[in-house]
């Protein structure tokens, strides 16, 4: 709990310095994702995200995320650096705002510690695409809500540890995300 609270609290303090369009043209946002998968493994991590429209119809997305946590080997850490680059297709044309599909590309660089029994390669990567589709509101005008459900599918996978794919999400996904909107 105290975990959770460290991590929810700047948020509070950041939202007088949010500011609100009413067509959103750039997102950036915390992605808690990161911080749920390393708390669920003892561990800690975040993610930042920024999204910019380029036309009318169309965005590009960047995230960048970060976890430290305890894997599967006992007394065995791995540290992790996610980067991802989304194009989202907007329908409605209504900025960064209501129904998108879209499609994106996922690099996951993973490097393992500690005192346990350290796999003989120490470092790990997985690439991978992920198409989603997911649906954003605003219900003021300081934050957006985003709904998204996707698809993670790793074309690349190093397998130096064989249970690193519970670590970076592959698979089916389904998340809410909250998106402070920034000046």
């Amino acid at each position: 709990m105290k975990r959770l609270t460290a991590l929810l609290v700047p948020l509070f303090f950041m939202a007088p310095l949010a500011h609100g369009e009413t067509d959103i043209d750039h997102l950036y946002s915390l992605d808690l994702a990161y911080s749920a998968t390393g708390l669920m493994n003892q561990g800690w991590g975040i993610g930042l995200s920024y999204e910019e429209k380029i036309f009318r119809f169309l965005s590009v997305k960047g995230t960048f995320g970060h976890m430290t946590f305890l894997t599967g080997i006992e007394d065995v850490y791995c540290t992790s650096v996610n980067i991802s680059l989304f194009v989202n297709y907007y329908p409605f044309g209504n900025g960064l705002d209501k129904l998108y599909i879209g499609l994106g590309n996922g690099c996951d660089f993973m490097n393992y510690f500690g005192d346990g029994e350290v796999p003989s390669n120490a470092e790990d990567s997985l690439i991978s695409i992920i198409p989603r589709a997911g649906w954003k509101f605003k219900p003021t005008k300081y934050f957006a809500i985003d709904v998204v459900t996707g698809y993670k599918f790793v074309v690349v996978d190093a397998y130096n540890y064989h249970k690193i794919k519970n670590y970076t999400n592959a698979g089916p996904q389904f998340g809410l995300g909250f998106r402070i909107l920034f000046i």
